[in-house]
């Protein structure tokens, strides 16, 4: 076994934002509404080293003296709040082709707003197109007062972008979310539909998969995913004084 030569360094959890009380139902409604960041996140430097280190990415399996241990998709629903449902496939890059509308016309429709053009011009000289998480944030922030319920729409839509990018599937990156997440959300019902939970699990494996090759630094992914369901399988590793945490999917 390859010993790792220091500790790795997580992505920071970007957000931890609270939902507005105005877009709650429309989350619920997208099938998000139980998936709330832990305020109080933590992240173990050295358990989580270890574990990677015991990795193996044929299997999705941690290598343990007492046997393998898998992350499923129950873990994943029980500790995100999300459910299963169908695939979910955000891999668009062609937006004008699949949608008949130019990429940032999009963005404008879904969440009421369009980046600066500087702004949008910096990102396709990139070739990636994405949002940043502050922009997100300062959407949802600043949340005009309105009952209009198409207005209100597009909050949600911001804070699930926002969820997505700084929580549930971060990247290196650290401080962006790709737009083809974005398309998923038109439909609130279709939302639902999608197995958010497959996704998150799928991105963890990627995570760990690419955090356990030699001189790989820090580490990817829903990192508090991985570190409350340790806590949760391995009850002898979880500190004394950490708070409990509700799941209220897990609890219906």
């Amino acid at each position: 076994m390859t010993l790792r030569p220091c500790l790795l360094l997580p992505r920071r959890v970007s957000h931890t934002l609270p939902p507005p009380d105005a877009i709650i139902p429309y989350l619920a409604e997208a099938g998000f509404g139980d998936t709330v960041p832990l305020r109080d996140f933590t992240f173990d430097n050295s358990l989580i080293s270890t574990l990677v280190e015991r990795w193996r990415p044929e299997t999705h399996t941690f290598y343990l003296p007492w046997g393998e241990v898998i992350i499923t998709l129950q873990d994943v629903a029980y500790h995100l709040g999300l459910r299963d449902g169908n695939p979910v496939g955000g891999c668009l890059c062609d937006f004008g082709r699949w949608y008949h509308t130019e990429t940032w016309a999009l963005v404008e429709q879904l969440l009421g707003a369009r980046l600066p053009a500087a702004a949008q011009q910096a990102v396709q000289r990139m070739e990636s197109f994405t949002l940043k998480l502050v922009w997100l944030r300062d959407r949802v922030r600043q949340m005009s007062q309105t009952n209009d319920p198409e207005t209100l729409r597009q909050y949600p839509k911001c804070y699930i972008m926002l969820l997505i990018g700084g929580y549930l599937m971060t990247d290196k990156s650290n401080n962006l979310v790709h737009l083809h997440w974005l398309p998923l959300l038109r439909d609130f019902a279709e939302c639902r539909a999608f197995s958010w939970g497959s996704a998150v699990l799928t991105w963890t494996y990627q995570s760990l998969s690419l955090a356990a090759q030699q001189g790989i630094m820090d580490i990817a992914g829903c990192t508090p995913l991985l570190m409350s369901w340790i806590y949760h399988r391995f009850f002898q590793w979880c500190p004394p004084d950490r708070g409990v945490y509700q799941y209220p999917l897990a609890a219906r």
